[in-house]
Order: structure tokens, then C-alpha cells, then sequence
């Protein structure tokens, strides 16, 4: 993760000198051991899609915060993963970030909880982000589904593919995956390909976890 990134940021949403010690927070959390998806890399590249659509989306600062700390709090399998993340930066920011500043990005980070499509401009474009690795090439995608699976290290192969397949066919069961113009014309129709394949592969019964 880029700490002069995070410190711009951090300092133009009315922060200060307090921003390294706000990174070396949130470095420690993404860096665990026990992450293998929901880490400093899955930030990096969410953030490398938001710089990709700035062009067409505009820059947004709020939406930028939101990709730092949407996954900063993560327990496998845990359902408030969204919610403990947003209360964690409300603390880091409190005191430092205007108060409708932090509101408005905790809004931002649970509605990356997926659990209903967005509906406000700005939380369509932080949640399609997140949603982007969905789209990846499938030798990425099946990738990011080993690291998931190396996560949640508590559930055995049928319950993480169980879990994992129930995620899947919720979003791909929505009319559209992406809300945004700019990442459905580049994401819907891959991401599709990608959740069914994987649909496939975890109803087959084979074991998909040695290949």
C-alpha cells in the first residue's frame, strides 16, 4: 500500500499529521498473517480500478477512503465485517475528519457488505470497485477463490463452497452485477462467465481445491 497516497488523501479530507499513524494501523490489519484475499493487495487493486474510472466517474475522495477501509475489520465468515470496518475508521477519524465526512464514507463501507444492489451514485461506484476482481481473467478469479478459501481456514471445502456459491448466485441473480454504465460495458459479461463456470466447478463435486 502506498502510504504517501493515503497520507494525500488523508490530508486533503481535512486530516493531518495523524495520517501515518492512521496507516500504520490499517498496514497492520491488511498485513495479518491469516489474510490472503481480504489484504494490502486486494486494497492496491481496488484502488488501481478506481484510478481506471476516474475518467468517466470523476474523482471522489469519500469513495477513495472507502476502498482503504472497507475490509480493514475481517473475521471469516463473520456477517458485520462491513459494519465493525466502518466503525473502526468513525474512531481512527473522529476528532481529525469533519463529521459529515466520516457519516457519509461509514455509509460508503457497509453498503460494500453486498447484501442489496446501490442505489446512491457514489456508493454504486465504491461497490462496483470492490466487485471488480469478479471480472478478472478466470486463471485471477479462480486464484482470488483459493486465497478466499485459505481464509476461512474454520470451514471445510463443502461449507466454504456452500457459502462462496450462495454470495455468487445472489449478485448474479440481480438483473445487472454492475450498476455503474462504465463497469457494466467492462465487467457484466465476464464477471457472468466467470460466477458460472465457478458455479459449475463447486456443484460437480470434484476437488477443486488441488487444481
Amino acid at each position: 500500500m502506498n502510504q504517501d497516497r493515503f497520507d494525500a488523501l488523508w490530508r486533503r479530507a481535512g486530516g493531518g499529521s495523524e495520517a501515518s499513524q492512521v496507516f500504520e494501523a490499517l498496514e497492520g490489519h491488511y498485513g495479518d498473517a491469516s489474510r490472503h484475499y481480504h489484504d494490502c493487495g486486494h486494497v492496491a487493486v481496488c484502488l488501481a480500478a478506481y484510478d481506471d474510472a476516474i475518467d468517466t466517474l470523476g474523482t471522489d475522495d469519500g469513495v477513495e477512503m472507502t476502498l482503504w477501509f472497507h475490509d480493514v475489520i475481517f473475521t471469516p465468515g463473520a456477517r458485520d465485517n462491513e459494519a465493525r470496518s466502518a466503525e473502526w475508521f468513525a474512531t481512527q477519524a473522529s476528532g481529525f475528519l469533519p463529521e459529515t465526512f466520516i457519516s457519509e464514507t461509514c455509509d460508503l463501507i457497509q453498503a460494500t457488505d453486498h447484501r442489496a444492489s446501490p442505489q446512491a451514485p457514489r456508493a454504486q461506484f465504491a461497490v462496483d470497485v470492490d466487485l471488480w476482481g469478479l471480472s478478472q481473467p478466470w486463471d485471477d478469479f479462480f486464484s482470488d477463490t483459493h486465497d478466499l478459501r485459505r481464509e476461512s481456514v474454520h470451514a471445510s471445502d463443502e461449507a466454504f463452497a456452500r457459502g462462496q456459491g450462495g454470495f455468487l448466485r445472489v449478485l448474479a441473480e440481480r438483473p445487472k452485477i454492475y450498476s455503474t454504465p462504465y463497469f457494466q460495458a467492462r465487467c457484466e459479461e465476464r464477471a457472468r462467465q466467470n460466477i458460472e463456470r465457478l458455479l459449475a466447478i463447486f456443484e460437480s463435486g470434484v476437488d477443486w481445491t488441488e487444481s
